[in-house]
C-alpha cells in the first residue's frame, strides 16, 4: 500500500504541474504571455504550494505508520480516480472558452488568442464577426494616420471574418435550381450560321442562337453541372446598406483614392463571399476561382444605359455573360436596393426556351436566292471570326425589321416561345449562377427611382506561374507579404494615373486568393 500510494501521489504532483503549464500556453498567447507570466505563475505557485502540502502531509503519515489500513485503501481509491481526471485534462486541447472571451479577444485584435478559441470549437457570431469587423477597419486607419506598415493581425483577422461569413450563409436560406448547361452549337448549318450572325449584331435576336447541351467554359476547369441560386439574404440590412457604405453605390477597384477602408474592405468582404458560395455550391477547389470583375453600379430611370461598370442605365438587354467575355464561367448580382420601395420595375430576368414550343433551327432551304443569302451569311460569319471589316448591318440582317417604338406587340413576339422566370430584387438579395448559354438573362426597364447592384463574374482560367514572376512582388510567402499586398492593391489611397491603375487592379484579381486566405491554403 505504501509504494502504491507514494507512486501515485508523485505522479499527481507531476502531472499537475504539467497541466499549469500547458494551460498557461494555450490561455495566454505566445505574444501576450511575457505580459501574463508573473501573475499567473504566482496564482499557479499559491495552488502548487496548497497540494505539495496536502501530498506531503500524506507521506509524512504514510512513513510515521499513522495511516490506518482502512484510510490507506480510501487514499488510493481516491488518488486512482484524482489520477484518470488529471490525465483526462492532460490529453485535453485547450481549455474551455466563452463566447464573451471570443468577443475580447476580436475586438483587441488578438488574433493568437482567437485563433486559439477557434481551433478550440468557438464560432464567431454574427455579432462577434461584426465586431471583428470593425476593430480591422480601425486597425488600418491607425496605421494610415501613423503612416505605419499595415499589421499582419489585419488580413489575419480578415480571414477568420470570410471563414465566419460562410458559415453564417449557410445557415441562412437559399433557393436552387439545377439547369442543363448549354453552349452554342457548331453543327447547325447555313441556318444557324444566319442566326449566330444575327445574334451578333441584334442583341434581340440572343435567343435564337442555336445551343447543344455542355458547357463551354474556354480554358477554364468548371464543374459540369450548372444551376441558379437564389439568396434572398446573402448580406444582412448593415452589409449592404448605402448608408454605413456610401461609396458602396458606385465603386470599381480601379479608383479607390478616396474610398474609405471600410467600404473597401466590405466590398472585398462581399465579393470573397460570393467566391466562396461558388466553390462551395460546384464543388471547386477555391484556388481555382478569382474575380475577374466587380464592381458597383446604379441603375437610374429614364436614361439610356451607358454599358461598363458603374455605368447609369435603366435595362439590361438579353444575353449571356460567357458570350460577353469567354473568361466568365459563373456570375453573380447582389442587390443593394429593394423593389417597391428604391425603385420599380428592374426584375431579373431568367429568359429560358418554353419547354412547351418547338426550340429546332430548320436547316431546310427554300429558294435557290435565300440559299445563296445563307452561304453569304456563312462567309461573313468566318470572317468576322478573322477579325476582317464588315459591311454596315443593315446588309447583313436577314428578316430582321426596324423596330417600331411604339408597337407593343413586339414585346410579345420577342418573347415568343420563351418562359420568362424573374426575380424581384430586395436589399442584401443575390443571385449566383453558371455563366453559361443555360442561363440567358436580362433586367427589366427601371420605370422609377434608382437601382443599385454589385455584379461579379469569376473565372475557372488558370494564371500561369510566368505572370507571377513578371510582377515586382510575385506571391506573399510570408504574413508580412500579405499585409504588404493588402496595403500596396487596395488600402494605399493614392492617386494613379490610368495605366498604373489597370496594372493594379490585374495584380489585384491575380493574386486575389493569396490575399483572401492564409499562407496555409496558399497551395
Amino acid at each position: 500500500h505504501k509504494h502504491v500510494i507514494m507512486t501515485r501521489l508523485s505522479l499527481i504532483s507531476a502531472l499537475l504541474s504539467g497541466i499549469l503549464g500547458l494551460s498557461f500556453a494555450f490561455v495566454f498567447p505566445r505574444t501576450t504571455q511575457n505580459k501574463h507570466r508573473p501573475a499567473f505563475l504566482a496564482e499557479s505557485t499559491k495552488l502548487n504550494s496548497a497540494v505539495n502540502d496536502v501530498l506531503e502531509t500524506f507521506q509524512k503519515r504514510l512513513n510515521e505508520g499513522s495511516l490506518t489500513d482502512e484510510e490507506k485503501i480510501a487514499t488510493i481509491t481516491a488518488s486512482e480516480s484524482l489520477l484518470e481526471q488529471l490525465y483526462e485534462l492532460q490529453q485535453l486541447s485547450p481549455p474551455q472558452y466563452d463566447d464573451d472571451q471570443l468577443r475580447i479577444a476580436v475586438s483587441a485584435m488578438d488574433v493568437d488568442a482567437v485563433s486559439n478559441m477557434l481551433n478550440a470549437g468557438l464560432k464567431m457570431d454574427e455579432e462577434t464577426t461584426d465586431a471583428a469587423f470593425w476593430a480591422v477597419v480601425k486597425a488600418i486607419d491607425t496605421a494610415e494616420e501613423q503612416d505605419q506598415p499595415l499589421p499582419t493581425n489585419v488580413p489575419q483577422m480578415i480571414h477568420h471574418i470570410f471563414d465566419a461569413d460562410q458559415h453564417h450563409l449557410l445557415t441562412r436560406e437559399k433557393l436552387t435550381t439545377n439547369v442543363t448547361c448549354m453552349q452554342p452549337d457548331e453543327s447547325t448549318g447555313l441556318a444557324g450560321a444566319a442566326a449566330k450572325m444575327n445574334y451578333i449584331f441584334d442583341d434581340g435576336d440572343h435567343k435564337n442562337l442555336p445551343l447543344t447541351e455542355g458547357r463551354k467554359c474556354e480554358d477554364g476547369e468548371c464543374c459540369d453541372t450548372c444551376s441558379r441560386n437564389v439568396f434572398p439574404t446573402f448580406a444582412t440590412k448593415d452589409e449592404s446598406s448605402l448608408e454605413i457604405f456610401p461609396e458602396l453605390s458606385a465603386l470599381t477597384f480601379n479608383d479607390l483614392e478616396k474610398v474609405s477602408a471600410a467600404t473597401i474592405v466590405q466590398f472585398v468582404r462581399l465579393v470573397e463571399r460570393v467566391r466562396r458560395t461558388i466553390a462551395y455550391e460546384y464543388g471547386l477547389p477555391l484556388s481555382t476561382i478569382l474575380p475577374l470583375q466587380a464592381y458597383s453600379r446604379k441603375y437610374v430611370a429614364g436614361t439610356t444605359q451607358k454599358g461598363g461598370g458603374g455605368g447609369e442605365g435603366d435595362f439590361v438587354t438579353l444575353h449571356t455573360d460567357e458570350a460577353t467575355h469567354s473568361g466568365y464561367h459563373y456570375s453573380s448580382v447582389l442587390y443593394l436596393s429593394t423593389q417597391g420601395e428604391d425603385f420599380e420595375g428592374g426584375s431579373f430576368i431568367f429568359n429560358d426556351p418554353d419547354p412547351d414550343e418547338d426550340q429546332i433551327v430548320d436547316e431546310t432551304v427554300g429558294t435557290e436566292e435565300e440559299e445563296e443569302d445563307l452561304e453569304r451569311v456563312a462567309a461573313m460569319l468566318e470572317a468576322w471570326k478573322r477579325g476582317e471589316e464588315l459591311p454596315e448591318s443593315d446588309e447583313i440582317m436577314l428578316g430582321v425589321e426596324e423596330p417600331d417604338e411604339d408597337s407593343s406587340w413586339q414585346e410579345d413576339i420577342r418573347n415568343a416561345g420563351r418562359l420568362l422566370k424573374p426575380f424581384v430584387p430586395t436589399k442584401g438579395a443575390a443571385v449566383i449562377f453558371s455563366s453559361g448559354w443555360e442561363n440567358m438573362h436580362e433586367v427589366e426597364k427601371i420605370t422609377a427611382g434608382v437601382r443599385y447592384a454589385v455584379p461579379c463574374f469569376f473565372t475557372t482560367c488558370k494564371v500561369e506561374e510566368g505572370h507571377y514572376k513578371q510582377m515586382n512582388v510575385g506571391k506573399p510567402k510570408t504574413d508580412e507579404c500579405i499585409a504588404d499586398d493588402w496595403l500596396h492593391l487596395l488600402l494605399a489611397h493614392r492617386k494613379e494615373e490610368p495605366m498604373e491603375s489597370v496594372g493594379r487592379v490585374k495584380e489585384l484579381l491575380m493574386k486575389w486568393h493569396y490575399l483572401c486566405t492564409p499562407l496555409s491554403e496558399h497551395y
